[in-house]
């Protein structure tokens, strides 16, 4: 078993948290979020399929939305990562610490995301 290890993939821009959820029927939401988890699972399925006791996001992005706005890029990678057996939970015991910092450097709506698994088993 390996105790720490980080994971980095590129997604590409989710929609804003205020798009989210302005006044969007449930519906829509789960349609949009079912269909960025596509994404997740190809950057994921690249790798070997591994379980972690808990685990941190940090995200850097280049777009025009508010820090703030793009926090929906963690929210739906926790919900992958619990939906998909790769993490028990995504409450706090589980998923402890989550960062979002805007960085110009990196190409046009590009989500670069770093996950630090602690816990870390190949299964």
């Amino acid at each position: 078993m390996i105790k720490y290890n980080e994971i980095k993939i590129i997604l590409p821009k989710p929609p804003s948290l205020n798009q989210f959820y302005a006044g969007k029927h449930w519906t829509v939401r789960s349609k949009k979020k079912e269909q960025y988890w596509k994404y997740i699972a190809t950057e994921l399925e690249q790798l070997d399929r591994f379980h972690m006791d808990r685990f941190s996001v940090s995200v850097r992005y280049n777009c025009r939305y508010d820090v703030d706005n793009a926090i929906v890029c963690s929210k739906f990678l926790a919900d992958y990562l619990r939906n998909n057996g790769y993490v028990d939970d995504d409450t706090p015991k589980y998923f402890f610490s989550q960062k979002t910092q805007y960085d110009e450097t990196l190409g046009k709506d590009v989500f670069e995301v770093n996950i630090k698994c602690y816990g870390y088993k190949l299964i």
